[in-house]
């Protein structure tokens, strides 16, 4: 299995939850990391907000010798072993299944019965541009869910999980184990695991700037094009709205962002 190329803690995705995706976007798209965002995975729990590392698997096209290699139980023709078990077992707090179907939307990668594990580990949540079987109960179970879509069948006949915990691509995006995921209403966004840290508090900062610049356009009634790319304006508006906010012992921001309005 391929080592997370940096472990990233809860406490710092506690804090990566509270960031919007848009500025985690621009923020990679900036350091040369611009296919991060998954294509056709589609938030089917709106209003969740899901922040944890990768734990992945690949699957691959179905044949009968790959059965054979990857079911290894004693019961239900071998099939209560195999690699999707090793991969939800292995989740704990803070890791979220990422599973790699290539892009096949409509084929099932689990259902309401597989993915009850998640709710037994305390996991974070569920992302594959495969389908959900049942994916109707699966959303009740309170978690985070990302899919290509919902199924009532199998996926068997098309697909067979394979590989635990390996590089991955997930809608068309690199995932490497480790890597955090974020999502929101308005899908997956990868941020490599290294960069977690550097970006983070940048990543507050700017979404506490665009929050103090909305307060105030809105209460005098103006344009913020004035405003953006973020200037000495920008940033007096957004000191005085730390000081309303009894944050005067917050570091000032040590330089201005160059940001276009969105």
């Amino acid at each position: 299995m391929a080592e997370p190329t940096k472990r990233v803690s809860n406490q710092l995705l506690s804090k990566l939850a509270g960031v919007d995706n848009a500025t985690i976007l621009g923020m990679l798209n900036r350091r040369g990391y611009m296919k991060v965002y998954m294509q056709r995975v589609r938030c089917m729990t709106p209003g969740r907000r899901l922040a944890a590392r990768a734990v992945t698997l690949r699957y691959l096209p179905s044949r009968p010798d790959l059965a054979k290699r990857i079911a290894t139980g004693k019961y239900g023709e071998g099939f209560n072993v195999t690699p999707r078990w090793r991969a939800l077992e292995s989740l704990g707090p803070g890791d979220c299944f990422v599973g790699d179907a290539m892009g096949l939307g409509h084929v099932s990668t689990g259902g309401d019965v597989v993915f009850s594990t998640i709710v037994a580990r305390g996991a974070a949540g569920l992302v594959t541009d495969g389908a959900v079987r049942d994916g109707h109960k699966v959303v009740n179970y309170g978690y985070p869910v990302y899919a290509g879509s919902s199924t009532p069948t199998i996926g068997e006949p098309d697909i067979l999980p394979f590989e635990v915990n390996e590089p991955v691509q997930c809608g068309g995006v690199l995932v490497w184990p480790g890597d955090v995921i974020l999502g929101d209403d308005d899908g997956v966004v990868v941020l490599p695991s290294q960069l977690a840290e550097d970006i983070v508090e940048e990543a507050v900062e700017h979404d506490e700037i665009e929050q103090a610049l909305l307060e105030h356009v809105l209460a005098n009634k103006e344009s913020p094009s004035r405003y953006y790319p973020f200037n000495e304006e920008t940033m007096k508006i957004y000191e005085r709205w730390k000081t309303g906010r009894g944050k005067k012992g917050a570091p000032a921001p040590s330089r201005t962002r160059g940001k276009r309005a969105r």
